[in-house]
């Protein structure tokens, strides 16, 4: 199709995206910076400006409605506060935007009128006037943001901004009443006593924010060997249980804590510490209600969103999906496609509008199987490998070379060294050693860092005067990569291990009458052959009608010696 824009023409990578070389600086987004700036520098990140932030931010339901729950407590007038709780805890695992979340409300409260300005403020306070029944202030009346970033603190040492603060209780002081010496003074003994603490957080005489990110790294600190720790904890205990108890009580006040679920949470900790823990946990299930900002249905918006400036139009979006299903017909659908996301002519096209530029595929893998693997950071993680592939095929389309119309699950970027570090890195390998492992598959069974060797890019290079020399050139490279990301997973749905044949050939389609599926048939023999193909590759013979499956191993299989 001559006149369909191809997407590295319908999408503007993000500068952030471009001047980074595809590795995106600040994937993991910190609430601290964004209040208080990078230390040593001062300097901010572009999503510490309110109008950025809503710029690169999906509205997804879950944000939205916290975002919503939040602004009616604070603002909400009489007794419309009580309609929305005041005591949130984001419990998702590593890597699931919470930070990002937390950034949002601290732009809610702080920057309110010009996050109301944002896609996401319009929608957070259009569902916040429908909690409360009627509209809120502009200004929120002027909350006052209490920002607790427990991952840049250091038990019993204070900072800057705690003036004289030591303890949890004394920082929180000194940032409520922003380092008003009269006021810290007259609250500071009374660290355990509720009603002390309910009337300092009057005493603000505005609504209060209070945001508490990364507990448990403050809360490891107070296990470890030192001077007063033990004293410490108890007092900083006795706060937080103060505190929890608190917040329901007093007027538009607000507190969202994030604590990861301990079945969740990798973090070590001793004896003391998973005391500490449970406590603090029942402490937030007992005054508070979970939470979650994103959904695993969220990906591709908060991918566009973060990657790309603008969207796509209707007709690129139609246009590309009209190409792939008339192609995708015939033998290719009752040989590759049965079974798979793109069997179905509608869905297939609802899937190319919610995924573009990506295929609904690979969304598919990230949503449905990689999300659900424990130590995997879903949207930390997918970012950084969807950031440095999309940089990549860029690059090369801006070279004139073959580029994918939809970045598929062959379609990663294997040569591309931060791609491939992502994948390896993202959680879904954690064992160092089948780290080590199969980053040497990858380079000597798929395509090196030259984007020259490996086993499957020199079959490409080598295959000569075939119909999709032009239209495919990276057929074995596009499978095999498929192949590895099947592979990577471990045990996939009912505990199959790698990738059928008809996935694999799927991943190396292209919506052109020059590629089919007897080429596709081609290259997978190619790469099964034990002279010249996958060195890594194991068979496994499919049982009670079922498929046969081919898997990336790392065992030392003959083919590999």
């Amino acid at each position: 199709m001559k006149d369909l824009t191809p997407w590295w023409n319908a999408l503007t990578l993000r500068e952030e995206v471009t001047s980074a070389g595809g590795s995106i600086d600040d994937v993991q987004m910190s609430l601290f910076n964004a209040v208080y700036g990078v230390m040593g520098t001062g300097k901010k990140p572009p999503y510490a400006d309110a109008a950025y932030y809503g710029e690169i931010t999906h509205p997804g339901h879950n944000l939205v409605e916290l975002l919503a729950k939040v602004a009616v407590r604070l603002a909400g007038p009489g007794s419309v506060y009580t309609r929305t709780g005041a005591l949130h805890r984001l419990s998702q695992s590593m890597g699931g935007g919470k930070s990002h979340g937390l950034i949002g409300l601290y732009h809610l409260a702080a920057n309110p009128v010009a996050f109301a300005a944002t896609e996401i403020g319009q929608q957070a306070l259009a569902q916040a006037t429908q909690i409360a029944g009627v509209s809120l202030p502009h200004d929120l009346n002027s909350p006052r943001v209490v920002v607790m970033a427990c991952d840049n603190m250091t038990a019993g040492v204070g900072k800057w901004m705690d003036g004289p603060g030591v303890s949890l209780y004394e920082r929180f002081l000194w940032r409520l009443f922003d380092g008003n010496q009269e006021k810290y003074q007259e609250f500071q003994p009374h660290y355990a006593d509720n009603a002390k603490i309910a009337e300092a957080l009057s005493a603000a005489g505005r609504p209060v924010l209070i945001l508490v990110d990364e507990i448990l790294n403050y809360m490891r600190q107070l296990t470890e060997e030192g001077d007063n720790r033990a004293d410490l904890a108890i007092r900083d205990m006795a706060f937080l249980r103060a505190l929890t108890d608190t917040v329901n009580d007093v007027p538009n006040v607000a507190m969202v804590v994030v604590m990861i679920s301990s079945e969740k949470d990798t973090m070590a900790l001793n004896a003391e510490g998973e005391k500490l823990r449970t406590e603090l946990s029942s402490l937030l299930d007992r005054n508070g209600k979970p939470a979650t900002v994103t959904s695993n249905t969220d990906f591709a918006a908060i991918l566009r969103r973060r990657l790309f400036a603008g969207q796509p139009d209707a007709v690129t979006l139609g246009k590309t999906a009209d190409l792939f299903v008339k192609q995708a017909s015939g033998a290719w659908a009752k040989q590759a496609f049965a079974g798979l996301a793109q069997d179905d002519e509608t869905n297939f096209r609802n899937q190319v509008t919610r995924c573009y530029p990506f295929h609904p595929a690979l969304l598919h893998l990230a949503e449905q199987e990689w999300a659900n693997v424990s130590g995997f950071q879903i949207v930390r993680s997918t970012i950084r490998i969807f950031a440095a592939t999309v940089y990549s095929l860029q690059e090369r389309a801006s070279k004139g070379e073959w580029t994918p119309l939809l970045i598929g699950v062959g379609d990663i970027t294997m040569s591309n060294s931060a791609a491939r570090e992502a994948i390896i890195g993202s959680g879904l390998l954690i064992d160092q050693r089948t780290q080590a492992n199969y980053r040497q598959v990858a380079a000597t069974d798929i395509v090196g860092d030259n984007d020259q060797t490996g086993n499957a890019r020199t079959l490409d290079k080598n295959r000569k005067g075939v119909p999709f020399e032009e239209t495919n050139p990276r057929a074995a490279e596009r499978m095999a990569t498929a192949l590895f990301l099947y592979s990577i997973i471990g045990a996939r749905s009912q505990g199959r291990q790698g990738a059928t044949a008809a996935e694999m050939k799927a991943a190396s389609f292209v919506p052109h009458p020059t590629y089919g599926i007897g080429e596709a048939d081609g290259v997978l023999a190619e790469l099964c052959d034990p002279e010249n193909g996958l060195a890594a590759l194991e068979r496994f013979d499919g049982s009670g009608g079922q498929p046969a499956r081919l898997f990336l191993s790392t065992r030392q299989t003959l083919n590999m010696m």
